[in-house]
């Protein structure tokens, strides 16, 4: 059996990718209420509610994780936790650990020893304001003897209908890591990208304010007549550029820059990166591509290819909350595949060695096969 802990766990984005590629998840640790009551729904497993920090590694064992034995340790802390090292800090390794939850990561790798981790993050951890972090985490990795493998990915490559550039970090302590292959994509004789068309074409048309009576989470949001004057502007792909001077923004006016506010989505390309104000058009390219409205929280859940009967928990900005912070359920059950092949390489590494001590005695010297 594949067996995964998820930390950062939020409504289950992760683990119902995980789920799909076979493995099962033993333990979740998510500190928001809304966000695990959503996973226990999506998952069926019921997180530890609390602070990462006041999590011990005896707390996981007791949910069935024992040291040396889980196949995949997966973590996506979150970036606000990060604080901004300074460069000639001296902090000690304690006050670092205490900064930023990457910390909490590499303490529950030590304690678990998992087989694998995945790790997930935004670009800024290596190529801006917490790269410093980054090294950190790559020597502590090294130290407890993981090997790595690392870059900046967009989930759109691995069949997601939405740009989503994140640091995808997979490592080993049994074999050489390696990341997925891009599936999607241009070049390559690669599957073409998944659209905004094929992710949610097929759901009811709604007006703002109606909900679909068969799926609560299909409910358009009510907006302002003025809003509703702006969206009948707006073709598909367009934005508050299009927008006649009566109806422009007075913050905008003599503004350059934005321009995806009140911005619709193109049927036929992929979706913008999803945030937590992602059913709001005042907070990016987050129109229907056609109706006059926001998109809704089904179809968001839909452009992180959630499963179909997945649930969300809370008010409305706390579930939008939990789908914009999600990892996508496919790019994890690529990521999920991508383990279980290596999982397999290491089972044949193992049956080599064991084939070749055969012909080895006890002193070391070779015998004749």
């Amino acid at each position: 059996m594949h067996t995964v802990v998820d930390l950062f766990a939020g409504c289950g984005g992760g683990s119902m990718g995980f789920k799909k590629a076979g493995f099962k998840t033993l333990a979740a640790i998510e500190i928001d209420e809304d966000a695990a009551a959503a996973f226990s729904l999506n998952v069926g497993v019921k997180p530890m509610v609390k602070d990462i920090r006041d999590v011990s590694v005896e707390e996981l064992q007791a949910s069935g994780v024992q040291p040396g034995e889980l196949t995949l340790l997966f973590g996506c802390p979150p970036c606000q936790s990060f604080t901004v090292l300074r460069r000639g800090s001296t902090d000690s390794d304690h006050d670092l650990r205490r900064n930023s939850l990457i910390f909490e990561y590499l303490r529950l790798v030590e304690g678990l020893q998992p087989r694998h981790i995945a790790f997930e993050n935004v670009p800024g951890l290596v190529n801006g304001r917490w790269s410093t972090y980054f090294e950190i985490f790559r020597e502590k990795l090294d130290a407890m003897g993981y090997r790595i493998a690392w870059d900046v990915i967009d989930a759109a490559d691995y069949g997601v209908p939405q740009r989503r550039r994140r640091v995808l970090v997979i490592g080993s302590r049994v074999v050489e890591p390696q990341l997925p292959e891009a599936t999607h994509g241009p070049k390559g004789g690669k599957q073409s990208y998944a659209t905004v068309r094929q992710a949610i074409y097929s759901l009811p048309d709604l007006a703002p304010g109606e909900v679909d009576p068969h799926d609560p989470f299909h409910k358009a949001r009510r907006h302002s007549e003025i809003a509703l004057r702006r969206l009948a502007h707006i073709p598909e792909g367009g934005g508050r550029a299009d927008l006649p001077e009566d109806l422009v923004l007075d913050c905008h006016k003599n503004h350059n820059g934005h321009y995806d506010i009140y911005g619709r989505m193109w049927w036929d390309r992929v979706a913008p990166t999803l945030t937590s104000g992602c059913t709001n058009v005042t907070r990016g390219r987050f129109a229907h591509p056609e109706q006059d409205r926001a998109i809704t929280l089904r179809e968001a859940m839909l452009l992180q290819t959630f499963p179909r009967k997945a649930q969300l928990c809370g008010t409305h900005d706390a579930m939008a909350l939990q789908v914009g912070n999600a990892v996508p359920s496919l790019l994890a059950e690529r990521i999920a595949a991508q383990v279980l092949q290596m999982e397999h390489l290491s089972v044949a590494d193992l049956r080599e060695d064991d084939e070749q001590a055969e012909f080895v005695d006890k002193n070391g010297e070779i015998l004749a096969a």
